[in-house]
């Protein structure tokens, strides 16, 4: 409760700087001002990423594989373990040389690009009923017009989604419900090509377009919070490699000063 007080304090302090008189206030001090904006930025970014671990929790294992979830999380946690274990006040990172620091540097690279990478590829589990992949199938091959962009992008929904979507429907088209495993790619695409599509009243296929679209953006949510997750691990990174440039510049700073005497 206090904490919540304090930073309603900073919050109507920096809404302040808004109504300042420039001009005629020679006593601005902007150190104050910024430090106070710092930490409306530190926490929101805070509260956003809180958001999204929850959503992650909450969602992912509903449209995404178990086991890739776990393999995320785990990748995750590998970075996070690896700037904890070389943290730039140890001894370890005081004790190193600068090429070894360097290993070190380039060695967490890889592990967030392999993260990063390995997001990238994550697959969604999309559902539809079989009302709704009819209605679906009829928007995109009878009811919607394609100019000469939106022709390519039918065409590379089709050959990537689309058509496996068909045949198995064709195969079988007594189930209830149907699953697909899609990537986030498709899925934008999809939600682009459909989306000014119009439909008359609340009648089934109302129905029908809103559940679609409601899964899309489900689905681009959940991708959405996993990508401030990357972020949030990329500013950690970034202030870690920072702390290592540091550490660095101290060694060279005594080494100078040796040669010097």
């Amino acid at each position: 409760m206090t904490e919540d007080k304090n930073f309603e304090e900073i919050l109507n302090k920096a809404k302040s700087l808004e109504t300042i008189d420039f001009k005629s206030n020679d006593n601005f001090d902007y150190n104050e001002y910024y430090n106070l904006i710092e930490k409306i930025a530190k926490k929101n970014s805070t509260l956003k990423n809180e958001e999204a671990e929850n959503l992650v929790k909450e969602f992912a294992e509903k449209i995404i594989d178990k086991d890739y979830v776990d393999d995320l999380n785990n990748k995750k946690e590998s970075i996070l373990d690896f700037i904890r274990k070389y943290d730039p006040n140890s001894d370890t990172i005081k004790n190193m040389s600068e090429h070894d620091v360097d290993k070190v540097y380039a060695i967490s690279n890889y592990l967030v690009n392999s993260y990063i990478k390995y997001l990238n590829e994550m697959l969604f589990n999309f559902e539809f009923s079989n009302a709704e992949l009819k209605f679906v199938n009829n928007t995109l091959t009878k009811s919607i017009e394609y100019n000469g962009d939106e022709v390519f992008n039918y065409v590379e929904l089709y050959d990537n989604f689309w058509k496996n979507v068909k045949e198995t429907y064709d195969k079988d088209k007594t189930k209830s419900t149907y699953v697909f495993k899609v990537d986030i790619k498709m899925i934008l695409i999809l939600h682009h090509l459909i989306k000014n599509y119009k439909v008359r009243g609340t009648t089934d296929e109302f129905k029908h377009f809103r559940n679609v679209l409601y899964r899309i953006a489900q689905t681009n949510k959940l991708f959405n919070a996993y990508n401030i997750i990357v972020e949030r691990i990329k500013d950690d990174c970034k202030v870690w490699g920072a702390a290592l440039d540091e550490v660095l510049r101290s060694k060279e700073e005594v080494v100078n000063i040796d040669e010097q005497k």
